[in-house]
């Protein structure tokens, strides 16, 4: 496939200070067949100071993906800069598995979550994981939603109050739910076209689970807004409707002042 078929429409928030040495700097990046997007951290404050998003036209397959990241990093300073560590968060569909009943599979990578007590399987392939361990040094590959496996517990206790967490995908949602005594009950990814899809899987949980619509609070994150369609018919359908807040052990440089800091949470907190 040629590159004028694979183009991609960047975009990006912060400044990298050039003050601040390579070997204080993370990068957490996130990978599909839609888009590659990344944050770079400095660990010395645990500040956010970079954002960027390439969007990706035309890509079709794990030959594709690699072509355009490899053009991608070339281009892009940015991802050049030894880091002292990369996390690299797949974006597949995956299972959870208690961590005792994992199996090796080809093509499967198992990813343990200890906090959970679980494994989070997710699909990938060598070529792909030699790829990456080959544009990027010190690199470590997780699925990126371990990052929700890590943290949601946290906020699913705090305060008294019921949550039911959803984060919103371009084309997916994953619906995440935690019982009264902070068990996991269900975290699972479900593909949608239009915003009808998404609210019928949203209710059909909603049922199964039992989940009072009127006192549950739902929690959104993700690519989802205040004037989206989708936040419109979650408000039509559950009285208690907000966006999840940032950790209180990250920062993000003034640039960042008006950026939703649901935006992106599974990657930013990537590794947490």
């Amino acid at each position: 496939m040629s590159s004028a078929q694979i183009k991609s429409t960047y975009m990006s928030i912060g400044a990298l200070d050039v003050s601040i040495p390579p070997s204080s700097l993370v990068l957490k990046l996130a990978i599909n067949l839609k888009s590659i997007r990344y944050y770079i951290q400095a660990t010395s404050h645990n500040q956010i100071i970079l954002f960027g998003k390439y969007t990706l036209h035309h890509v079709k397959n794990t030959g594709d993906l690699i072509s355009r990241l490899e053009r991608i990093v070339e281009k892009d300073e940015s991802l050049q800069l030894a880091f002292s560590k990369v996390v690299i968060g797949i974006d597949t569909a995956y299972t959870l598995m208690p961590s005792e009943g994992s199996q090796p599979q080809e093509n499967v990578l198992v990813q343990k979550i200890e906090e959970a007590g679980l494994d989070i399987a997710f699909s990938t392939d060598d070529l792909l994981k030699y790829s990456l361990t080959k544009l990027f040094k010190n690199t470590e590959i997780v699925h990126l939603n371990s990052s929700l496996l890590k943290l949601l517990p946290e906020y699913a206790r705090r305060e008294t109050t019921d949550k039911l967490f959803v984060n919103v995908e371009q084309d997916y949602l994953d619906i995440i739910r935690y019982s009264s005594d902070h068990q996991l009950q269900l975290m699972n990814r479900y593909p949608y076209r239009h915003e009808n899809d998404f609210i019928y899987y949203l209710l059909l949980c909603a049922e199964d689970l039992k989940i009072d619509r009127q006192t549950v609070d739902l929690v959104l994150l993700g690519e989802v807004d205040i004037q989206s369609q989708i936040y419109a018919l979650c408000y039509r359908y559950f009285r208690n409707l907000g966006f999840i807040q940032q950790p209180s052990n990250i920062s993000f440089t003034k640039a960042f002042d008006l950026y939703p800091k649901h935006l992106h949470f599974n990657l930013y907190n990537l590794s947490a």
